[in-house]
């Protein structure tokens, strides 16, 4: 299938449009540092052990921002990654109802909304 890349509106405080790499094997999406602060987000007091995909276990920050993708919002959780390039992981085309067809390489609706909450009354 080769790589699939998108651009994506992320925002907080202020917004961006960032080129990210859509990563199926990775469960949490990943933005470097400068995109954290070009949209203002305030990083968990917390910092969390994680495995790269080389087997690097490093410690790293975590935020949530706001994506806008395909016509969807929700939220996205990020790590913090410094030197990496913008990544989206399966998390969050999961909350907005997205995949990756792999015969086209494209990104298509997995259910007819974005968000979907479960158990919520109305």
């Amino acid at each position: 299938m080769g790589r699939v890349y998108v651009d994506a509106r992320v925002f907080d405080r202020r917004n961006r449009t960032t080129h990210f790499l859509v990563d199926t094997g990775a469960t949490y999406s990943i933005v470097p540092p400068s995109l954290a602060r070009a949209v203002g987000v305030t990083p968990l007091a917390a910092k969390f052990g994680v495995t790269l995909a080389d087997g690097t276990v490093r410690t790293v920050k975590a935020c949530t921002m706001g994506i806008e993708l395909c016509g969807r919002t929700g939220p996205m959780t990020a790590l913090i990654v410094p030197g990496s390039e913008p990544l989206l992981g399966v998390e969050t085309l999961e909350v907005l109802g997205l995949r990756v067809n792999p015969s086209t390489g494209e990104l298509e609706p997995t259910r007819a909304h974005g968000a979907l909450l479960v158990g919520v009354r109305p």
